[in-house]
């Protein structure tokens, strides 16, 4: 790989996996981080509400370390960033010079979601934005030497692309997109290659598909079902979707990605412009779904990740002046951002509202789980559990399969309804565990379901000399009755 020769490009990506490092290694875990660092002690082709890959990028820290430390738990993250760098620099550097390809690896090392984001924090988007670029790579491959072997590369790429996020599809359809309306791609549609790297995909894939099978269906009818709640447009809707985009990206790079998809859009450049299909098709998809009901901002980055190899080639032809304007104020702004959320994690210094506080997400469910064992509450006959998933998630992932942890919630338990079947409960204690930050009182939920409820124990946690959570421990006597599921305890 010819990264590796540049010492330039070596220097800037081991200067944003030190960054992440130390993110990874002081932030607490997400609820979603935790959650899916859970997902690594039950491994499976499916989940609830993903595919499996992000279970390894969760588990491969905590199986190599054997520890479920912050780092440990975002090592596959960090990881995994690193070839990604690799194919997105490799891929800018075939496509256009070497300039561009520095410009591109400066763009996903300054842009906070990439660097951040998909670089340190465990989410779905960690593989597939690493098989999202190869896929690319792969076309890339195919466009310049016309080998249609390397649609094989393409097979592959989808395959995983797919059981790393399902929007993975997008790849499939930007694919078709170039096949039936690019006339300088329409002469794959008779080629072997082609149906045979659609196979291949669909081998690597077919695992999930029986697991979906077998479970009802359950994560498809999921992420089908979050773009099917009914068609209410509204600008208001449209315009906080455009918003929490700027808000990963900065809003001067969202505007310069998408100056550059449009400046791309009207050159006649075929050695790269067909990469606009992956580009386009996810930021505007997603951005007119966000005009009907609230996204999620990391929904549309793989195109803006697509963009960024374009960007390269783009902004290597501006003036230097203009290149360091551009450029530098990014990387401050996440490099200060990263200060105060790392400063903000273990200290405290900005008096936010606690339920407002992302960095309190992760903190002091260790030590809540500690002390419960020190002054031994949990035994055989017990078992903790919450009553929300992403509350679940953290404690389970403190717990660390040393206890049975799980999620009690008629509406929404997620995949906690099947890693245990509630019949391991019944004549069981609950040790029911709430923060200030999502109070329940356990006596209001569950009075039908246990003989009697006591509240044993109150924890407060500290950052610096700052308040952090306050845990409140409550035991729950006797699950007498079964707890039944909204999936209908589809135990696979």
């Amino acid at each position: 790989m010819r990264l590796f020769r540049d010492n330039l490009a070596l220097i800037i990506l081991c200067a944003g996996t030190l960054l992440r490092i130390i993110i990874g290694s002081i932030v607490p875990p997400g609820f979603d981080e935790a959650y899916y660092g859970v997902y690594a002690s039950h491994l499976s082709w499916g989940y609830f509400d993903h595919p499996p890959l992000v279970a390894i990028t969760a588990g491969i820290g905590q199986w190599m370390f054997g520890s479920n430390s912050y780092f440990a738990l975002r090592f596959g993250a960090i990881l995994l960033f690193i070839p990604s760098c690799v194919i997105l620099y490799e891929t800018t550097l075939f496509l256009f010079n070497k300039k561009s390809a520095i410009i591109s690896l400066i763009l996903i090392n300054i842009i906070p979601y990439f660097t951040v984001g998909m670089g340190a924090f465990v989410i779905p988007d960690n593989a597939l934005g690493f098989f999202w670029l190869l896929f690319i790579y792969s076309l890339a491959k195919v466009n310049q030497t016309e080998n249609p072997k390397w649609f094989l590369l393409s097979g592959i790429s989808l395959g995983f692309a797919l059981l790393s996020k399902y929007h993975g599809v997008l790849l499939l359809g930007g694919l078709g997109w170039l096949l039936l309306f690019n006339k300088n791609w329409r002469k794959y549609l008779a080629n072997i290659y082609t149906y045979t790297s659609f196979l291949i995909s669909v081998l690597i894939f077919l695992p999930n598909i029986l697991w979906n099978q077998k479970n009802n269906w359950i994560s498809y009818l999921l992420q089908f079902g979050k773009s099917s709640s009914g068609i209410d447009i509204t600008l208001t809707k449209f315009l906080q979707g455009v918003f929490v985009q700027a808000g990963y990206l900065l809003p001067w790079m969202m505007v310069i990605l998408i100056i550059v998809m449009i400046k791309i859009m009207r050159s006649k450049n075929e050695t790269y412009n067909w990469i606009l299909p992956f580009a386009i098709f996810p930021v505007l998809i997603f951005t007119l779904i966000g005009a009907t009901r609230q996204i999620l901002p990391h929904w549309p980055m793989p195109g803006y990740l697509s963009a960024i190899i374009l960007a390269g080639g783009i902004i290597s032809e501006w003036k230097d002046k203009s290149i360091k304007w551009s450029l530098v104020p990014t990387g401050v702004v996440t490099l200060v951002a990263a200060v105060i959320i790392c400063a903000q994690s273990v200290w405290g210094i900005l008096p936010l509202p606690k339920k407002g506080d992302i960095t309190l997400d992760g903190q002091g469910w260790k030590e809540v789980v500690e002390i419960l064992e020190e002054d031994d509450f949990i035994n055989e006959n017990t078992f903790l559990f919450t009553n929300k998933w992403f509350t679940g998630g953290e404690l389970a992932y403190a717990v660390n399969g040393r206890y049975l942890s799980t999620v009690l919630n008629h509406e929404a338990p997620h995949s906690f309804d099947f890693w245990h079947s509630p019949n391991e409960l019944i004549g069981k204690d609950g040790i029911f565990i709430s923060t200030d930050r999502f109070p329940f009182d356990p006596k209001e939920l569950f009075e039908d379901y246990f003989d009697n409820f006591e509240k044993i124990k109150t924890i407060t946690t500290y950052r610096g000399e700052s308040e952090a959570q306050i845990f409140t421990v409550w035991i729950c006597k006797n699950l007498h009755t079964l707890y039944d599921s909204p999936y209908g305890n589809w135990i696979e």
